[in-house]
């Protein structure tokens, strides 16, 4: 019943505000002013200050007024203009998630949610927050111990005020979906489920603090990089107590300068840092715009608000390595072949074309000089080929592309002359080193292995189920078989072939165990196996090309 009421109160604002900014033939299509109050459409109607301003400008307007669920929709947008007009993803990046601060007594919140006396607890706290946002305000404190924190509380009903508007965004989505095309082609409602997948993540503070102690263990080892401290005792699901960062923001090069920093070098860290959390972490912040990342003091980078990050499994790290390596060696098939196994669905009605939009990314690249390959204009143009081809990827990606964009908008205010091209090489070069190496394709031959061998696993119990049918007159084969010699032949090659690759596994195993006694370095068990591996191969390719002849 609260959820009903809320996504009506909710509904009836949402109309109220559409009307408010002029948006009454919304209203009127969708016969929804039947059930809601003249008052909440009529009130607002006709501001001629507001009709003067331009509909995009009418749009972020409205998001803004809706509030947190719809200003964070509008956000995810902001870089979509492979799906929006461009001059309305310039007004979504202007959504701020800025919001008034409530009126909390932070004491009394700590003493609910924590049944403890603060005072135990913190030396002091202060009683306005110096940072509000959508979903939560942030207050300064400092514990008994000496330790500066920060206090991010979690907003009052937020949760049931989100939710309630999820449901009309998933409701309003379908409806959109069956008289629009285009909304199809993007997969709107797709879309609203991926951001309902989102939003829940940033209303979990505990996630949020998972998060945070993950990115500490992987970059435990980097004097470079300082991560929150946090404090367990003093969290749950609606409060997080975390170190207070003292530091200076990304972008702001004069105070970096006049701190002793050099903003080059700033952005050459930066910039590595990315790279790692990427392609050797596959877990990466999924929003570092520049007020997320701050240099300390003592010169360290520093990254917070981490209730969004990529997530990259191991086969997803491999595709976006894939992705790299072809684009440097300049592989358009290939390419499009990464391209169709990274996605969720595509439509390429002409791969031919694709491979020339592709060709266009190389020239960019060629006709640019390494100071000046703007790595937001690639992203851009592949974003238009994926819509072109109707390509859907998983979220990674677009969360991946955003984040690019983003730290690369940051070096370029750092070092307008950074050399991009330079930064990323090695982390290519070690990609397609990684990929040549004996370790790495003996490993890959022996997970193929593995599959195969599943595969085969499974065939005793399909063969079983036959027999049982056979054996209960429920099966009745009334087919001509011819060609018994040669089925015969077929079924010897695939037990040579199995065989094959049983021997080639096990001599890669002794390879890599480095077991003695070798030749030249090589140890002969595993070289005497891919011998005998070798030779069976060739007698069956031998007596193939004989049966063809």
């Amino acid at each position: 019943m609260g959820n009903n009421t809320n996504k009506i109160n909710r509904t009836i604002k949402m109309f109220s505000v559409l009307s408010k900014y002029g948006f009454e033939d919304i209203i009127a299509r969708s016969h929804i002013e039947k059930i809601i109050p003249k008052k909440f459409i009529n009130a607002n109607k006709k501001i001629d200050k507001i009709k003067s301003l331009s509909v995009y400008e009418r749009i972020r307007m409205v998001l803004t007024d809706l509030g947190p669920t719809y200003i964070k929709f509008g956000q995810l947008f902001s870089d979509r203009d492979d799906v929006l007009p461009q001059e309305l993803t310039l007004e979504l990046k202007k959504l701020q998630n800025d919001a008034g601060a409530d009126n909390l007594n932070v004491k009394e919140k700590l003493t609910q949610e924590f049944n403890i006396n603060p005072d135990d607890y913190f030396e002091f706290i202060d009683e306005k927050p110096f940072a509000t946002a959508s979903i939560s305000q942030v207050f300064k404190a400092q514990l008994k111990t000496g330790e500066k924190v920060v206090l991010k509380i979690k907003r009052e009903n937020i949760k049931e005020i989100i939710e309630a508007d999820l449901l009309i965004m998933k409701d309003l989505s379908k409806i959109i979906e069956n008289y629009n095309e285009e909304s199809k082609k993007i997969n709107l409602l797709k879309i609203v489920e991926t951001f309902e997948k989102s939003i829940h993540n940033e209303l979990s503070f505990l996630q949020e603090l998972e998060n945070i102690e993950r990115f500490q263990r992987q970059f435990k080892e980097d004097d470079s990089i300082s991560v929150h401290k946090t404090f367990r005792q003093l969290s749950n699901n609606n409060i997080l107590c975390l170190e207070f960062i003292d530091g200076i923001k990304i972008t702001d090069t004069n105070t970096l300068e006049k701190e002793g920093f050099n903003p080059k070098e700033v952005a050459i860290v930066g910039y590595n840092l990315y790279m790692q959390q990427v392609l050797d972490n596959g877990y990466f912040h999924a929003d570092p715009h520049p007020g997320n990342i701050f240099v300390t003091q003592n010169g360290q980078i520093s990254f917070i608000d981490f209730g969004l990050m990529g997530h990259l499994m191991p086969s997803d790290k491999e595709c976006i390595e894939d992705f790299m390596q072809y684009l440097i060696q300049k592989d358009a098939k290939k390419i499009i072949a990464t391209i169709k196994k990274m996605a969720i669905t595509y439509s390429i009605k002409n791969e031919k074309q694709l491979e020339r939009d592709i060709y266009g990314i190389f020239e960019i690249i060629d006709t640019s000089s390494l100071q000046s390959l703007d790595l937001g204009l690639i992203t851009k143009k592949l974003k238009n080929i994926f819509k072109d081809n109707e390509v859907e990827f998983p979220d990674y990606i677009y969360l991946l592309m955003k984040g690019i964009v983003l730290i690369e908008g940051i070096g370029r205010k750092l070092d307008p002359e950074i050399n991009v091209y330079q930064i990323m090489e090695p982390y290519a070069i070690e990609i397609v080193q990684k990929k040549m190496s004996l370790k790495y394709n003996i490993t890959k031959s022996i997970n193929t292995f593995k599959n195969v061998s599943e595969s085969f696993a499974s065939l005793p119990e399909e063969v079983q189920s036959l027999i049982q049918k056979i054996k209960n007159n429920d099966l009745a084969i009334t087919h001509n078989v011819t060609g018994v010699f040669e089925v015969k032949n077929a079924i010897d090659r695939l037990v040579f072939a199995i065989i094959i690759s049983a021997l080639s596994v096990g001599s890669s195993i002794l390879v890599m165990a480095d077991m003695p006694p070798k030749i030249y370095g090589i140890p002969v068990l595993g070289f005497v196996g891919f011998l005998i591996s070798a030779v069976l191969g060739l007698s069956i390719a031998i007596s193939i090309l004989k049966k063809n002849r």
